[in-house]
């Protein structure tokens, strides 16, 4: 039983909340809403321990970036809206694994080749669930320049939001054996944040007044209509938070083999 692996990871990032997604009302949780060409990427390492044959933990570190953008949604309002955004991120995660399906003994679940077998390579298909929190820098480009929006209170906050939120990522992956030492991987998972302004865009429009430079004058109604997005017009949807899909590609390597 592989008891201890060090996993090293590339990444496909998707971001899910006010801003881009594709046609109709954008839903945090669907993957209807999601907008391909804002794609992003990260990298990733994990520590996990596996305590019982069906049941392991993981310690999970990564760096990555999300992004989404008004011009790509096939939505009338939030295509005029024109706002957009990226940020470059870390999370760390505890999860807790579920093996619901284990092929330890080279049986017909996995058809490994004559040498596979004869490196005692194997198979998990595992759900998992945890918990962890995130550092995010929301940011948007203003005369050529990626420009930080926290900063601006773009909303006319009275005080910055922050930068930081727990977070609750769930999802499911699968590992196919190489050899006693190596594995391959690939793991979807869907991540739940506890903040609405992971794209610096939560609730309605504020007057010009409110807003310190002419970068937040610029950035926080790009649209260059200020009827349609006036002070006190829906500029995103408070009532739900943030989230992000992670599509990972992970090696594997057993520090201690039994």
């Amino acid at each position: 039983m592989n008891k201890r692996e060090f996993q090293l990871g590339l990444c496909a990032t998707q971001f899910n909340g006010d801003l881009g997604g594709a046609g109709g009302p954008g839903i945090d949780y669907r993957t209807k809403d999601i907008d391909w060409q804002s794609t992003g990427s990260g990298l990733e390492i994990a520590y996990k321990y596996r305590f019982k044959p069906y049941f392991a933990t993981k310690t999970c570190v990564s760096y990555f970036k999300i992004q989404a953008d008004d011009k790509y949604s096939e939505e009338g309002t939030r295509n005029m809206r024109n706002l957009h955004f990226r940020s470059r991120s870390f999370d760390i995660s505890q999860r807790f694994e579920l093996i619901v399906l284990a092929n330890e003994s080279n049986s017909r679940f996995y058809n490994l080749t004559a040498n596979a077998r004869k490196n005692k390579s194997n198979a998990q298909l595992y759900l998992f669930g945890g918990i962890g929190l995130m550092y995010f820098n929301p940011q948007a480009m203003y005369n050529g320049t990626w420009t930080n929006l926290q900063a601006l209170k773009t909303e006319g906050q009275s005080t910055p939001y922050s930068r930081t939120a727990l977070i609750i990522p769930t999802g499911l992956g699968i590992r196919f054996g190489i050899n006693e030492r190596f594995r391959i991987g690939v793991e979807l998972a869907y991540t739940k944040t506890f903040s609405d302004y992971i794209d610096d865009v939560s609730t309605t429009y504020t007057s010009t007044s409110n807003l310190s430079s002419s970068a937040a004058v610029y950035l926080a109604n790009p649209s260059g209509n200020s009827n349609a997005y006036g002070p006190g017009e829906k500029r995103g949807d408070p009532n739900q938070k943030d989230a992000y899909y992670k599509l990972s590609f992970q090696l594997i390597y057993n520090l201690f083999h039994r």
